[in-house]
């Protein structure tokens, strides 16, 4: 893989996130923040991945478009998911027998739902992929959560007045 790939996309990408930030909100409401971290760690993905999975530039351009339309389904799901416990947790005294078991239902078939996700996609991206390659997908994506907590733990404990490990 070309040493210049890496960087390329990076620039790419902040060059399209700076883009997007001239229409953003004013600075200093939480959304912005919240934004301007995600886009951060999205960059900081596609590095990761892109170097963990070793792609060549046409692989990533195949790739990444399918990666994130799985992404897109994976995070719908999450959030209905998410949106289902916090309501049961909100309500969790006023709810009966019947609305509760609705609401497992529905989880169970939350969980079904990815779980063919991961099925399905795991066949796109065979089609694009050496099964290597993919394989290397599973183990970026776990390294990249690994790291995402590495570093919201480093924070708290700096936040907190601790001492960063």
């Amino acid at each position: 893989m070309s040493k210049f790939f890496i960087p390329i996309v990076i620039l790419f990408i902040s060059l399209n996130i700076k883009a997007q930030d001239r229409l953003a909100p004013p600075e200093g409401s939480h959304r912005v923040k919240f934004e301007m971290r995600d886009k951060q760690i999205q960059v900081e993905r596609i590095a990761y991945f892109t170097e963990k999975m070793a792609l060549t530039p046409e692989e990533a351009q195949v790739f990444w478009p399918i990666y994130n339309e799985m992404d897109n389904k994976r995070i719908a799901l999450f959030e209905e998911k998410a949106s289902i416990l916090k309501t049961f947790a909100e309500d969790a005294n006023n709810l009966n027998e019947k609305q509760i078991n609705e609401k497992l239902n529905r989880l169970a078939v939350i969980n079904q739902q990815e779980g063919a996700l991961h099925y399905e996609y795991d066949a796109k991206f065979r089609k694009v992929l050496s099964p290597q390659k993919v394989m290397n997908l599973h183990v970026a994506e776990m390294g990249f959560r690994n790291y995402l907590l590495q570093t919201m733990r480093n924070r708290r404990e700096v936040g907190s007045g601790g001492t960063q490990k």
